[in-house]
């Protein structure tokens, strides 16, 4: 209970600061008020975000329970680090779309040309970079928080190469079985623009090698190790593997919903991708040959997407 409590105090502490910050700023700007108070709700949110932040990296004190000795790898341990994922994730994309609101904001009340378009493509590219840098790091802290010693229960460890040369085959079968359902059912192209996805790859080369970097290799790696290393083997502690494996698969399908949603038979070969990535972890011990099947996944999906406009 002191522990709600003391989230509760900071939370609020971080509101009331970020609403209390931009509205002053925004009486400054723009000398009206009712204006500033309407930027103070964005104060808030941008507050809220850093409260979220700094929770899940366990930076405020009194709000999260201090490790003592260290604890061995559990179910909590491994639904504590996909929640924390997507969490981080969500904050830190949102943190940066408040950060160029903001900026806008101060253009605005110079008189001066915004920036940045808030439905282009700059800015859902920059809000999805800054999920993924922040994921990055929640994984990289969760890591070392949880110790070298939890390396067995992530599977994280060399493979033979057969386990390689079967993962580039199940990859190379899913990416055919994408393109032939794109071809017999192919989808509604105008609804799949209207996707925050769609506008992830246009614009100029500078602007679109981060986010080939991030949805073709960092992303690849960061949700393997998340749903088939630190997910997968917190669950099969509790409940076996076949069980860890239905949960993280149907966690795995469920998130990429967003993705989806307009193309309801793109759910089939997601579901393909995470059931071969589940086996190949079982039957070689590790999630390495996974990573590789995930950026050759990521890669030929986003060549067939390309392919029907």
């Amino acid at each position: 209970m002191r522990i709600f409590w003391c989230s509760l105090a900071w939370l609020v502490l971080f509101a009331a600061c970020g609403a209390a910050a931009m509205l002053g700023a925004g009486y400054l700007m723009f000398h009206a008020l009712a204006v500033a108070k309407k930027i103070s709700l964005l104060g808030a949110e941008f507050g809220l975000n850093l409260f979220t932040l700094a929770i899940c990296f366990a930076l405020l004190p009194g709000a999260r329970r201090p490790p003592a000795a260290p604890q061995p790898f559990g179910l909590a341990q491994g639904i504590w680090g996909m929640a924390g994922f997507v969490i981080t994730m969500v904050a830190a994309g949102a943190l940066a779309a408040n950060l160029l609101v903001i900026e806008n904001f101060a253009l605005i009340a110079r008189h001066a040309d915004v920036r940045v378009d808030l439905a282009g493509a700059p800015f859902v590219q920059a809000a999805t970079c800054a999920g993924e840098l922040g994921a990055a790091l929640f994984v990289v802290w969760y890591l070392r928080r949880l110790g070298p010693a939890n390396a067995t229960a992530l599977a994280w460890r060399p493979a033979p190469p057969g386990a390689y040369a079967a993962a580039t085959a199940c990859g190379l079968a899913i990416i055919a079985i994408v393109l032939t359902m794109f071809h017999f059912i192919p989808p509604d192209a105008s609804k799949l623009a209207d996707l925050p996805m769609a506008k992830l790859f246009t614009g100029s080369a500078i602007a679109v090698l981060p986010v080939l970097v991030v949805a073709g290799l960092l992303g690849p790696v960061l949700e393997e190790i998340v749903f088939r290393g630190i997910a997968f083997g917190g669950i099969a502690t509790r409940l076996g593997p076949v069980w860890a494996g239905v949960i993280t698969s149907v966690i795995f399908i469920v998130a990429h919903y967003p993705e989806k949603k307009y193309y309801l038979p793109g759910f089939f070969d997601v579901g393909l991708f995470a059931l071969a990535a589940v086996l190949l972890r079982l039957k070689f011990g590790s999630i390495r040959p996974g990573i590789w099947m995930h950026i050759l996944y990521n890669t030929g999906s986003a060549i067939a997407a390309s392919l029907i406009q």
